[in-house]
């Protein structure tokens, strides 16, 4: 309860870390994986310092409850940190995303495995003495008292030194205010207790330690007393890990951003059985909304978000995204007014109108949707010129142009005079497409606005296609524009959850992808050279995070289908952090062993360390796996990743790393950190 306390709290305090020092004020719903990932490794951070706890009683060199304490803290402090750093570098390295709200969660997610560290260290040595002092003779505590009957307790803990731990009770005025803790209590925990010195290896050891000692050790290391003799299970399994791998990670390379949308719901949700059930009944074409709507602009530079612009706003801060969203910079060469500019823009509206788009986002081989116009603001204004001051209704004008000078006046009418046949609501509704500056003398931007055929939601291949036919348009028709006519981009008009913008969030997400990769393996071997003291080693553990990393997003092509799409691209990051743990964990304890051999090594690593990988992966997989109850396929899809990430990882740390320490495992200091450091400073030496 109190680890689970501990754990518990690291968010709060997390929170205020995140909020107040580093700034950030942007909380979305991705920040809630925080809890799921502070419960897996907060509780992993448990088993390794009541494991440790409960393997100080086994040492016969330890003779004191202080002793015990300061090897059950030391090992912890150094284990967890080892763990702790290589999760929040993988949470770092994804700080470095464009997408803001993935920041936020790698930023929070890191403030709140930091804090969870912290509180290990302060507050893991009084919880270990407040149970081994009021609770571990299920006694002691006034609250326990009701328990007795008759007053007699059975001890669950052998104590390190029963005369020490008497002496450190008696001292404890908690622990004397119970009447049980005196006479008969005292007599039966001296009964209980005893030198645990008289007890053989066996007997010393726990049942889970006793299963990994003799049993799985002779899997992969052969029966004691058989070193250096072939082991073929060893054999076995180093070489099935590698083509299982190698395979998944061929197929980890074969992702790609999704073809089509991503699925946000369950096919049981009622969002889906509608979709699904128009489309079952052919219902192909749906209304314009359903349509992509893009347009060509003119008359802008730049967007400045440094606060460098002409009118000096605060820079933008992406962590405040609704304020100071940036200033417009406008072409100061920009004259729709011009003959040139009002044929140009007009022959661009036709061009656009006429675009051939072959690819599969669009539809009937055109770009603009069947039986949509292009809205034309300058053809519209012509048109209404013809009308009314070239001619009339019946008998219009035939200008090809509207004369410079008149063209503000009547951009003026053509917004605000009513007219039988040209609606005045129909023309304002244009407004939006076309803007004056301020003194009402010139235009300062003006687009083409179209109805494409391309439906959205796009899968990010489709959508690339379709970017490309319209982004070579624009480019083409910037090469050819007359001056003043040269600042011209193309957009979606669509909320950013859709279109071009999602498109690039995409695209962001894989880029971030790699490049946590790139940060995270060099920082990984760089802390697993320091925490198992071997290259040896750390290059055995580094093959076994990639092979799990592989095998996490291998399972996401291969079992469940599935693209690189937001869920995969967050994950494959923090993955790396994952997979560390137990791999560090066996490393730690194979430099640690007193023997000399490379099987004993490993002997001695599954013993004291088999049993925390077990409990922390299950505690892991109890943690992610109440995302499975999720209706978002988001957050499911993430609890199927972080399920295949502690799998693979417990089963390659116990059977692929064991087996290649037990086979290649270094022995007597070779390529350990000082033995290099000596090599390397005799060379040195003989140069001199």
């Amino acid at each position: 309860n109190m680890s689970i306390f501990m754990i518990i709290m690291s968010l709060p305090v997390g929170f205020f870390v995140y909020y107040n020092i580093f700034g950030v004020r942007f909380y979305s719903q991705l920040n809630v994986l925080a809890i799921y990932l502070a419960l897996g490794i907060g509780a992993d951070s448990v088993f390794v310092a009541v494991d440790s706890w409960n393997q100080a009683f086994v040492n016969p060199h330890i003779k004191t409850t202080r002793g015990r304490l300061n090897y059950a803290m030391t090992r912890t402090i150094s284990a967890c940190f080892n763990t702790t750093l290589t999760t929040v570098m993988s949470f770092v390295a994804t700080c470095f995303t464009p997408v803001m709200p993935i920041y936020a969660f790698a930023a929070f997610a890191s403030s709140v495995l930091a804090v969870d560290y912290l509180f290990m260290v302060l507050f893991a040595p009084t919880w270990l003495m407040l149970y081994h002092i009021h609770f571990s003779d299920q006694g002691g505590s006034c609250c326990y008292c009701s328990r007795s009957a008759g007053g007699v307790f059975a001890a669950n803990e052998y104590n390190s030194d029963s005369a020490d731990t008497t002496a450190i009770r008696a001292a404890d005025k908690l622990y004397s205010c119970c009447p049980y803790s005196k006479g008969e209590v005292t007599q039966t925990q001296k009964n209980a207790s005893f030198d645990h010195r008289q007890l053989t290896e066996q007997e010393r050891l726990s049942v889970v330690e006793r299963f990994f000692h003799n049993k799985f050790s002779v899997l992969i290391c052969g029966k004691k007393g058989e070193n250096g003799k072939v082991k073929p299970f060893a054999y076995f399994f180093i070489a099935a890990f590698i083509a299982y791998g190698t395979f998944m990670i061929y197929e980890a390379l074969q992702l790609t951003p999704p073809t089509a949308q991503e699925v946000w719901f369950p096919d049981h949700h009622m969002f889906n059985k509608e979709l699904n059930d128009r489309l079952g009944k052919n219902w192909q074409s749906g209304a314009d909304s359903d349509y992509l709507k893009l347009a060509v602009v003119f008359g802008m530079t730049a967007y400045d978000r440094e606060g460098l612009g002409p009118s000096k706003k605060p820079a933008f801060i992406w962590l405040f995204p609704d304020d100071n969203r940036g200033e417009i910079i406008y072409d100061d060469k920009f004259d729709l007014a011009k003959e040139s500019s009002q044929r140009f823009f007009m022959e661009t509206c036709k061009q656009v109108g006429e675009l051939a788009c072959t690819v599969s986002a669009c539809q009937h081989g055109k770009l603009v949707k069947k039986d949509a116009e292009v809205t034309c603001i300058v053809s519209s204004m012509l048109k209404y010129y013809n009308y009314v001051d070239g001619g009339n209704f019946t008998h219009p004008g035939k200008a090809t142009v509207i004369p410079e000078a008149k063209f503000i006046p009547l951009y003026i009418r053509f917004f605000t005079e009513d007219n039988v046949n040209f609606p005045l609501n129909k023309r304002t509704a244009m407004s939006n497409v076309i803007a004056l500056d301020e003194k009402q003398t010139k235009v300062k931007w003006a687009m083409i606005q179209l109805r494409s055929s391309m439906i959205f939601p796009l899968g990010n291949a489709a959508a690339h296609e379709g970017f490309k036919v319209i982004e070579d348009f624009k480019d083409a028709r910037a090469a050819e524009a007359p001056e003043g006519m040269k600042s011209v981009f193309q957009t979606d008009t669509l909320p950013s959850g859709v279109g071009w913008t999602w498109m690039k969030v995409e695209d962001a997400l894989v880029q971030n992808l790699f490049l946590g990769f790139a940060v995270c393996f060099p920082v990984a071997f760089v802390v697993l050279v320091f925490a198992t003291g071997n290259v040896v080693i750390a290059l055995m553990a580094v093959s076994t995070i990639i092979f799990i990393v592989g095998g996490v997003l291998g399972a996401a092509r291969v079992y469940n289908g599935w693209d690189l799409g937001v869920a995969e691209s967050i994950a494959g990051v923090i993955v790396i952090g994952f997979s560390v743990d137990y791999t560090v964990h066996l490393g730690h304890m194979y430099r640690d062993s007193p023997a000399k051999t490379r099987e004993e090594k490993t002997r001695y690593a599954l013993t004291y360390m088999g049993g925390t990988i077990v409990g922390g992966s299950l505690t892991t997989l109890l943690a992610g796996g109440v995302l499975f109850l999720c209706t978002l396929m988001f957050f499911t899809k993430m609890a199927s990743l972080l399920v295949w990430t502690i799998v693979l990882s417990a089963l390659y740390s116990l059977f692929y790393f064991t087996a290649m320490c037990a086979v290649f495992g270094p022995e007597e200091g070779f390529a350990s950190v000082p033995s290099i450091s000596d090599c390397i400073g005799k060379l040195r030496n003989k140069k001199d």
